[in-house]
């Protein structure tokens, strides 16, 4: 997962959960590594959706990736 790539969340529960429309599309707008010295590193993503603040730092397991549109 990217910066520009478009996401749901791959899990209802947690958009219900944070009061963001179900099926909303959001845009990953950053990245972050967070073990940077582990053979398998892990990012963590952050994840704009309109009308809500940015969610920082989420794990990308919680999103799927959508089709980029214009």
């Amino acid at each position: 997962m990217a910066a520009g790539d478009r996401v749901v969340f791959a899990r209802l529960d947690l958009a219900e959960t944070l009061g963001i429309w179900r099926h909303a599309t959001g845009l990953v707008v950053g990245t972050h590594d967070e073990t940077p010295s582990a053979p398998e590193a892990r990012i963590t993503v952050d994840v704009k959706f309109e009308g809500h603040e940015t969610l920082l730092r989420y794990l990308p397991d919680l999103f799927e990736r959508r089709e980029n549109r214009p």
